[in-house]
């Protein structure tokens, strides 16, 4: 069985859109990081402007040096909250590509399925057992592919949990530093 122009032009559509789709997620993602360090610029601005306002007005050395502890203190906190945003922005648009994959992958095996299906009712009887054969390798590979979507959401999900608690462990020990550097 020949492709006909009409299959062709449907499959170039078909791959245009993926394209597209997967074109805008990925804007999408970078539209949201870009957005993401223009408040973060925002406020470093404003916060070190205040700070340079606060430490004008420092009556002596010890009321500067408090003041500027005091301002460096939350930079940990401020650090790992951008990472966090910035693991978050990847997790999803990662999550966005996949989606949109998937479905493409789904709707390939379904035209695929359909071909191999129309195969058999053009071929003579004898091809039974080549189309039975395409037909389960068709399914190995949808099976493989399922299981490396699988693979990947767990991975991603151990590294996204590894991240939380590492994040929260710097987290509490800066804290710990910081008292401890406060309180000398």
């Amino acid at each position: 069985m020949m492709l006909t122009q009409d299959q062709i032009n449907a499959a170039n559509q078909a791959n245009m859109e993926t394209l597209t789709q997967m074109t805008q997620k990925a804007f999408d993602g970078v539209e949201k990081l870009m957005e993401l360090n223009i408040q973060v610029a925002k406020t470093v601005m404003h916060e070190n402007v205040e700070h340079l306002k606060e430490a004008s007005q420092a009556k002596d050395a010890k009321e500067l040096l408090s003041l500027q502890a005091n301002f460096v203190q939350p930079f940990a906190e401020k650090t790992i909250s951008y990472s966090r945003h910035l693991f978050n922005i990847a997790s999803e648009t990662q999550k966005a590509l996949n989606e949109v994959s998937s479905q493409d992958f789904q709707s390939r095996t379904k035209k695929l399925h359909d071909l191999i299906s129309d195969m058999g009712s053009y071929a003579p009887g004898s091809s039974d057992a080549m189309v039975n054969m395409i037909k389960q390798a068709v399914a190995n590979a949808n099976t493989v592919f399922e299981s490396s979507q699988k693979a990947v959401k767990q991975a991603v999900d151990m590294t996204s949990h590894q991240t939380k608690s590492a994040t929260d462990s710097a987290l509490k020990a800066s804290e710990s530093i910081f008292k401890t550097a406060i309180a000398h």
